[in-house]
């Protein structure tokens, strides 16, 4: 469904799968089809094996894809014939001819998968495999999702709340509950929005699905208004849920207002609340709110209240457009009983953001220009994901980001 959105918005399919041939996976074909459903035009694409018939528009299931190691010696060698480990997975992958970016992003989709399944079945990733069945095209889904985010020149992904259905699926091994466990467990820790429709007895969100929002999402929230839609794109799933089974993808660029920053001075709106009756834990939740909620800014600062009690100052800054949306924010997640604000005005650098190729793979820095000269950062996610995948230091990437930038001659 992902890689039918970006058909539809216009990712080249003939360039596509010139890209994919370089993954050196065989045993399938594709499929792509412009199709209608409930009026709406968009794309419906496959992976279809071609000794088998299974759809993959769902991705990996908790069921469908994992099988346990068994203490049995023969039943071991079944497996390992018919299906792949995260290790073998990740080796396919490295041994392609693909950019490392996609690599990377790819084999960190099936690490997260891996390490959820393997804490549901109490099993270690070595002993998780992915069947063959499921592997293929669920490699093929994967690595080629990243691979027309690369051709499309796409920056970054913000989303709304994902949603999901409830109830129970019927499986091979049996009743499982929806949310399906392997999702439930990449939710724990995670700031990943989801609501859940009691209307849809069925699962709409896989833990491929939700390991790829996890591991790709910038930020959730409604479209920023710095922003504007250039294109609508609709993917069509398989699956019989008695809705529409479809997944919307904007295509979003800066507003011309933001693209060159001439005039970089604005107002904004700093709003304030005392906090003195409420967990770390829930003000922290709060705060994760605010900020994926599209506050410029958000942060405590610790004050002593009337009658000397300890307490918190929350302080958000916000642009004009979003100071209900914050003030709403505020009162439904914190205890305050009342908001206080202040109109501001602001002076910011003019920015842009480029990406620079490490050895590690590509980042994106954030470029800052002045008169008197320019500031650069690397932006933290992108680099995060490096040292995560690489198994090295925050700094090394920074460090290495910083100097192909120099390297290319882009310092103002």
């Amino acid at each position: 469904m992902l890689l039918g959105v970006l058909f539809d918005l216009g990712l080249d399919y003939d360039q596509f799968q010139v890209e994919l041939q370089k993954l050196h996976v065989s045993g399938y074909h594709l499929t792509l089809e412009k199709t209608n459903r409930s009026a709406i035009g968009g794309h419906l694409f496959n992976v279809v094996l071609e000794e088998a018939h299974h759809h993959a528009d769902e991705g990996l299931t908790a069921s469908e894809t994992v099988s346990h190691a068994h203490s049995d010696h023969s039943k071991s060698q079944h497996h390992h014939h018919h299906g792949r480990n995260l290790l073998e997975i990740t080796h396919l992958i490295n041994d392609s001819e693909l950019k490392q970016s996609v690599k990377d992003q790819a084999i960190a989709v099936f690490n997260e998968i891996a390490q959820a399944e393997a804490h549901v079945h109490q099993l270690s990733t070595e002993a998780v495999h992915f069947h063959e069945v499921g592997a293929i095209d669920s490699i093929v889904d994967i690595v080629g999702f990243f691979i027309g985010l690369d051709l499309m020149g796409i920056e970054g992904i913000q989303s709304g709340a994902l949603v999901d259905g409830s109830g129970t699926i019927q499986v091979a091994h049996g009743t499982m509950p929806v949310p399906v466990p392997a999702v439930m467990q990449m939710r724990q820790n995670s700031e990943v929005p989801v609501k859940q429709r009691t209307d849809i007895q069925t699962e709409l969100v896989t833990p491929t699905g939700f390991a790829v929002a996890k591991l790709t999402v910038k930020s959730f929230g409604p479209i920023p208004d710095t922003m504007q839609i250039q294109r609508v794109g609709y993917g069509f799933g398989t699956r019989e849920t008695g809705h529409l089974n479809a997944l919307r993808g904007l295509l979003l660029t800066p507003m011309a207002s933001h693209k060159e920053v001439h005039s970089t001075g604005d107002e904004i709106f700093e709003i304030h609340a005392n906090i003195d009756d409420q967990t770390g834990e829930d003000l922290g939740f709060a705060l994760s709110k605010l900020i994926h909620g599209g506050a410029l800014d958000a942060y405590f600062t610790p004050i002593f209240m009337k009658k000397n009690r300890p307490a918190y100052e929350l302080t958000v800054i916000a642009a004009a457009s979003q100071l209900s949306a914050m003030i709403a924010l505020l009162l439904e997640h914190t205890t305050t009983f009342g908001v206080r604000w202040t109109k501001m005005e602001r002076q910011t650098l003019p920015r842009k953001f480029e990406t620079v190729t490490t050895q590690w793979g590509d980042v994106t820095v954030k470029v800052g220009v002045s008169e008197t000269g320019s500031k650069i950062t690397v932006e933290h996610d992108t680099a995060a994901a490096l040292a995560d995948a690489h198994q090295i230091s925050l700094d090394q990437v920074r460090q290495a980001a910083l100097f192909a930038y120099k390297e290319e001659d882009r310092m103002v």
